[in-house]
């Protein structure tokens, strides 16, 4: 069966990373499993905080529809004054699939890892041009300048924390709720009109009877629903102050098209 453009350029359902994060990693990195929304799996294995946090980031923006970690190899030439002198080839760490059907790969390296890499921006030109001239695809280096931008960073977190806690019959609440409401309203109007229960924990005797009932208030079943509707691209929201109930949904992350300017 011929394979869809999508898929050759490391984003199907079947995909299996290009590379195998190993349990001890170079320069103090610390690999951690993340639970994602968007994988072909239901986790991705980074081979750093930092990655994570660019995961979390792609995870939670509504323009990308797939992530997959080391997706594709590319194999670009090298050159000196003289010409060519040879090949090398790069597999990226981590690679996003757009609404828009745009490809965009990225390695994620510190500020600190940088500084023992004078060799680092004239290898990101040439796969800046290597991918785009083979796939019409963009690529950047990513590091905590553009990952923990505040109050943006800390809202992404709270985002994913409860999309990955949402259920179907909150969402479909909240969307009701919406419905009844002005365009732009208040993730605190919103909880209101959906009028949802928190979930119950349930601890039971030996004998099967219920001993004890506790309400989660830690997850608002439609905060989380709200959240999830963020993700999905169905409602924006403002992220220029730390999402709170008074929080105004007006707008949507923009960092994977800021990115895709950048690089082209």
């Amino acid at each position: 069966m011929k394979k869809t453009t999508m898929e050759l350029m490391g984003f199907g359902d079947d995909h299996v990373p290009l590379l195998k994060v190993a349990k001890r990693q170079k320069m103090n990195a610390m690999p951690v499993t993340v639970p994602v929304l968007k994988g072909a799996c239901k986790s991705i294995r980074a081979r750093s905080p930092l990655m994570r946090d660019a995961i979390v980031h792609f995870d939670t923006n509504p323009e990308v529809v797939r992530i997959s970690d080391y997706p594709i190899q590319l194999e670009y030439e090298i050159e000196d004054r003289y010409g060519v002198i040879g090949s090398l080839k790069h597999v990226p760490m981590l690679g996003v699939w757009s609404r828009q059907q745009q490809a965009s790969y990225f390695d994620v390296i510190s500020r600190a890892a940088q500084l023992d890499m004078p060799w680092l921006e004239s290898r990101t030109n040439r796969l800046k041009k290597a991918f785009w001239e083979d796939y019409r695809a963009t690529y950047a280096v990513l590091d905590e300048s553009e990952l923990h931008i505040q109050p943006r960073w800390m809202n992404l977190q709270t985002i994913k924390y409860h999309a990955l806690r949402h259920d179907r019959t909150a969402v479909a609440q909240v969307r009701r709720a919406l419905a009844a409401l002005p365009d732009a309203t208040t993730i605190d109007a919103i909880v209101a009109g959906a009028a949802l229960p928190h979930r119950v924990h349930l601890f039971f005797e030996d004998d099967g009877s219920v001993a004890q009932a506790r309400n989660l208030t830690e997850i608002n079943r439609a905060f989380s629903a709200v959240m999830w509707l963020a993700v999905q691209g169905e409602i924006t929201l403002d992220m220029s102050v730390v999402i709170s109930p008074a929080t105004t949904i007006i707008q949507k992350s923009t960092l994977l098209a800021n990115l895709q300017e950048r690089t082209v």
